[in-house]
């Protein structure tokens, strides 16, 4: 069915919209979810979530592209529960495993007063990645900045878990080198 049918039945308040869209996109909303969700439970929960809103979104909203809403939609309440599942209210607060790998070469920020310095650091991480080809910054921002998986990384980009791996060690090496050289280490 196309974003367009699919459209008409949302705006007739049909239910068969939910279910075409469903099937047309629900692999894409999973995919989505799941790079900001833990499990597959939560996953799951999130692109039933986005359903439903969609539901009742649509009308009023008429989307010049079903796909880009969706999409947005799904981002947004996938960060969403990813917040609240790590409020400390609720016991969470952990950092991602992938910052604890990062941790030798970055050291933490503890206080307010550690504000300057972490400005100062970022800058220079920054500056850092200009340094790198474009095959290490990729992997390097794919798993710290966007927490995916070395083995998601390979599969990405058609390489190997060797590859990715050997390649995030060589860079935490030159980012801890790189950082004592600017005296932020």
């Amino acid at each position: 069915m196309t974003d367009q049918q699919i459209m008409t039945l949302f705006q007739a308040r049909d239910e068969r919209a939910v279910t075409a869209l469903s099937e047309k996109y629900r692999n894409t909303c999973m995919r989505i979810a799941k790079r900001h969700l833990r499990s597959n439970e939560d996953a799951e929960e999130c692109v039933n979530d986005v359903m439903m809103k969609l539901w009742q979104c649509i009308p009023p909203e008429e989307p010049r592209s079903l796909e880009a809403f969706i999409v947005t939609v799904t981002q947004r309440m996938a960060i969403n529960m990813a917040q609240r599942s790590q409020a400390l209210k609720r016991g969470g607060g952990a950092a991602p495993a992938s910052l604890d790998e990062i941790a030798e070469a970055v050291p933490a920020r503890e206080t307010v007063e550690d504000a300057l310095h972490h400005k100062l650091l970022t800058a220079a991480v920054e500056r850092f990645l200009d340094t790198l080809s474009d095959d290490a910054q990729t992997i390097f921002v794919e798993r710290y900045r966007n927490d995916a998986a070395p083995r998601e990384i390979a599969v990405k980009f058609g390489i190997t878990g060797v590859h990715v791996r050997k390649s995030l060690m060589q860079t935490r090496r030159k980012l801890k080198r790189f950082l004592t050289e600017e005296g932020l280490l």
